[in-house]
């Protein structure tokens, strides 16, 4: 039977078998084993234990089975089985190919997030527009200058846009009709600016424009015009010291639709009025009882010779007429010349893809037809100008790639003798209108343009532009 004391050497008869205790503890051990019986018998069931499981590990596999494990295990026969990768379990080819395609998906990962990460770095930034109102009124220019039939007043003031001297502000008298003016229709109204926008007539002469400066004076410039029937008009305006400071080449255009705005009547003086010796018909246009605007077109040609346009208090904004002027089939256009826009009429653009930027390019904004148009769609500069005009007023559309800089808002310009403009962010974009009618027609276009719209660029938007840019200069 066991003793109490039993429990303090039954857990060293293992060590003590296997000659493994310490000498000192051997010999305490060795001592209890020859006064107990029972640790004594104990000790005899451990050591048939060990001889048993050495006769076990004296055989040997069969060289057969060792050859089929050797050739499972691969390369990793040569390590000892506990460094084996996984769970302790033996290599297999399955798990090889697992392991090398866990280990390529990694490594693709990581070339394709470092790809991402380049491409958000060098995202080109949007391109900044500065000074958008000046760019606005120059567009307005260039193209109310290829449709309309007042050429010379858009060539003077692109020029004035891109910094003509014009010289001290002068006076300018307004033209004063003879005898008593009366009531026309819009009909005949259209029917004389139509003649005179499909006039024939071959000429060349020397205009002057003034252009109000909103306190009773007026900038003017010189412009010499040459039109020739079916080629179009040279116009070469000169600064206050009669040097040549722009030229430009306008070529034909075409017809254009002509149609009053409804709410604008007109008068007509029945007696011709004299201009440069010449019979002129004078028109007149108002809105709500105001003059807009006053027309003199040569009786025999069609040519308009003179015109003005009134502000809301009545006085002339803006005045253009010839102070000579010369008829014939002799008239040519020299060279030296340079074309400022290249618009293309509406009735030869209705094909797809010609519009740009806009989800769609309106056939009307605010009552005004569209007449024609301009485009680019080369990346990052991306743009659309669009030209309404009834042959009495005229807007101008434009859609730019880009954000409005210093973060401007919404913006709305005028003044005594410019164009108003208005202009907001939409997207990525910027959108303006120019027009030189009222403050109604411009809050009508508006209406029929896309909304203003914060410039937001996502993660996704970045990475897509930096992407397009590494396949550009790949």
């Amino acid at each position: 039977m066991a003793s109490p004391c039993c429990d303090r050497f039954r857990d060293d008869l293992s060590a003590f078998a296997d000659h493994t205790l310490t000498p000192r503890r051997f010999e305490q051990v060795a001592r209890h084993l020859m006064d107990c019986g029972t640790c004594r018998a104990e000790l005899a069931a451990i050591d048939e234990v060990c001889t048993e499981l050495k006769s076990c590990r004296s055989s040997s596999p069969s060289e057969t089975l060792a050859a089929r494990l050797e050739s499972i295990a691969g390369e990793h026969s040569q390590a000892p089985l506990y460094m084996a990768s996984g769970d302790c379990e033996l290599p297999s080819a399955r798990r090889i190919r697992q392991r090398r395609v866990a280990q390529g998906s990694v490594a693709l990962l990581a070339v394709v997030m470092s790809a991402v990460v380049f491409a958000v770095l060098i995202a080109p930034d949007p391109v900044r527009i500065v000074d958008p109102v000046k760019s606005a009124r120059e567009q307005f220019s260039m193209s109310s200058s290829a449709i309309s039939i007042n050429e010379a007043f858009g060539a003077v003031l692109l020029a004035f846009d891109r910094g003509a001297d014009l010289g001290q502000p002068i006076s300018y008298q307004p033209r004063e009709a003879a005898g008593h003016p009366e009531r026309v229709s819009s009909e005949r109204a259209v029917d004389l600016l139509r003649a005179s926008t499909q006039s024939e007539a071959s000429l060349t002469g020397l205009q002057q424009v003034w252009v109000s400066d909103g306190d009773g004076l007026y900038r003017s410039a010189e412009v010499r015009t040459t039109k020739v029937a079916g080629e179009g008009a040279k116009l070469e305006v000169y600064d206050a010291r009669g040097d040549r400071f722009l030229s430009s080449f306008l070529p034909a255009f075409g017809h254009r639709p002509v149609a009053a705005p409804r709410d604008w009547t007109f008068t007509e003086n029945p007696k011709p009025e004299p201009i440069l010796g010449r019979e002129a018909i004078h028109l007149q246009a108002f809105e709500d009882g105001s003059p807009v605007a006053g027309w003199w077109f040569d009786t025999g040609t069609g040519v308009l010779l003179w015109s003005e346009r009134y502000a809301s208090t009545g006085a002339v904004s803006l005045a253009m007429g010839f102070k000579e002027l010369t008829y014939g089939d002799h008239v040519t256009i020299s060279g030296d010349l340079t074309q400022q826009l290249s618009l293309q009429p509406v009735t030869a653009s209705q094909t797809d893809g010609w519009c740009v930027g806009l989800a769609t390019c309106p056939q009307e904004v605010g009552g005004l037809p569209l007449v024609a148009y301009a485009s680019s769609d080369s990346q990052g500069k991306r743009s659309m100008t669009l030209v309404y005009s009834d042959g009495f007023e005229s807007a101008v559309v434009g859609w730019t790639e880009g954000v409005l800089a210093d973060g401007v808002g919404r913006t709305h310009s005028e003044g005594v003798g410019l164009t108003a403009v208005e202009l907001w962010q939409c997207g990525d974009a910027v959108v303006w209108v120019t027009t030189n009618g009222s403050d109604d027609l411009l809050k009508r276009i508006t209406a029929d343009l896309p909304a203003e719209q914060p410039y937001r660029a996502s993660i996704l938007d970045r990475i897509s532009m930096g992407v397009k840019r590494l396949v550009r200069v790949g």
